[in-house]
């Protein structure tokens, strides 16, 4: 073989193994990844010593009761917060009504009367709504607020009648 055939030859190879041997630029598949998510205030925690309790209003004659409208004693209990961001929040007590009066806890057995809730300022604080009140939530430098209530009974009829006076009210706290 001639021998400028033969470089030809020997050139055209090792072009042939080199190309086999490089990368090959491919056209790339592309996407995009979206990213989503939010950054909130985180709420309070409820002491243990307050987040499940119970309040003993006492136990009252049907006769305390001549009016609609009277009350017995009111008897103070808390809720105590911690690891509070400073803010806005709103309490909710949550519970049944008695028919036409959705300010009081339909009580156990007991007729005529339910139970109010009040603020520290001794006013009624209202049941199913948010409420969103600094004097009431009032969160301190170290994260922490002392929710002040009272508790009562109220008649909304003129007879009272006698029985167990119990009632259950789910609380809420969230960051506003």
């Amino acid at each position: 073989m001639n021998s400028s055939v033969t470089s030809i030859f020997k050139r055209t190879a090792l072009g042939l193994a080199l190309a086999g041997v490089l990368p090959v630029a491919a056209q790339a598949a592309t996407g995009t990844v979206k990213f989503e998510g939010e950054i909130i205030q985180s709420t309070c925690d409820v002491t243990s010593a307050t987040k499940d309790q119970t309040v003993v209003i006492g136990t009252y004659p049907t006769s305390l009761f001549k009016n609609v409208g009277d009350v017995s004693s009111s008897k103070a209990f808390t809720i105590g917060l911690e690891n509070c961001d400073p803010g806005a929040y709103t309490i909710r007590f949550d519970g049944q009504a008695p028919a036409g009066h959705p300010e009081l806890l339909a009580v156990s057995v007991a007729t005529g009367v339910g139970i109010e809730i009040l603020d520290n300022t001794d006013k009624v604080f209202p049941l199913n709504q948010d409420i969103t009140d600094p004097a009431i939530v009032n969160v301190g430098a170290d994260g922490t607020a002392t929710v002040n209530l009272k508790a009562r009974y109220k008649s909304f009829e003129q007879t009272v009648g006698a029985g167990e006076a119990n009632a259950t009210s789910t609380f809420s706290i969230e960051y506003r």
